[in-house]
């Protein structure tokens, strides 16, 4: 087995630990960070970064701003975003930043660690946007996308309407 490498960043110290705990038991290398500036230092000279667990309120930067640096640098991530704000909106705006899964506290660690333990991680990669909350595991849709689709469809309809529609005819 390959060494699978996470990165947690929470800026209290008390979930860092138990966050660092939970994914060792999983079988990755952990590196732990408090801040924004101190999780890109300890990826930094890293080729490949696994999973990367957020916290959305840090010291220095938010959890979205993280969530883009480190998509850039690490396409292939596994990312969870992980708050205790249970907001539509945010969960629009960090999965458009590149998270994979959006995890509101303190529901879902258990969950999370499940998965992590029973699905291999380009499985869990390929899942598309999850958000688990109080309720478990579901996937998230995006209202921006359905929305633009519902758009467009109403659009050709309309299109489709007009065009069948003769000129009146002159007197």
């Amino acid at each position: 087995m390959t060494n699978r490498i996470a990165l947690v960043v929470d800026d209290e110290p008390a979930n860092l630990n138990f966050l660092e705990r939970l994914i060792e038991q999983a079988k990755f290398t952990v590196k732990g960070a408090t801040s924004g500036k101190a999780a890109l230092e300890a990826v930094e000279g890293l080729d490949e970064l696994a999973l990367v667990l957020v916290d959305m309120k840090l010291p220095d930067m938010n959890g979205l701003q993280l969530t883009s640096e480190l998509r850039k640098r690490f396409p292939s991530s596994y990312i969870i975003v992980a708050t205790m704000f249970d907001e539509r909106e945010l969960m629009e705006k960090a999965f458009g930043r590149g998270c994979n899964v959006f995890l509101v506290k303190p529901h879902g660690f258990m969950d999370l660690f499940r998965r992590l333990l029973s699905t291999k991680m380009e499985d869990l990669c390929s899942e598309g946007h999850t958000v688990i909350d109080q309720y478990g595991p579901r996937q998230f849709v995006s209202t921006v996308k359905a929305t633009s689709t519902q758009t467009a469809t109403t659009v050709a309809a309309t299109v489709s309407e007009t065009s069948e529609l003769k000129a009146p005819e002159s007197a």
